[in-house]
């Protein structure tokens, strides 16, 4: 069975939620139009959502 990864928009970018790792400190790795891979913590994603300034699209 197969999941798709959920789309969240950052600002005016939209990424593809890879996943999360933890490798000392928990992130999340994500992936623009492009192509790019970003790792961002956690923390600094939950607070991005709390926010207002990222938000799930799907």
């Amino acid at each position: 069975m197969s999941t798709k990864n959920k789309t969240v928009q950052i600002g005016s970018t939209k990424y593809e939620m890879l996943g999360v790792i933890n490798d000392g400190d928990s992130k999340v790795r994500l992936k623009d139009s492009a192509g790019n891979v970003e790792e961002m913590t956690s923390d600094s994603f939950i607070t991005q959502l709390n926010e207002g300034k990222a938000k799930y699209l799907d």
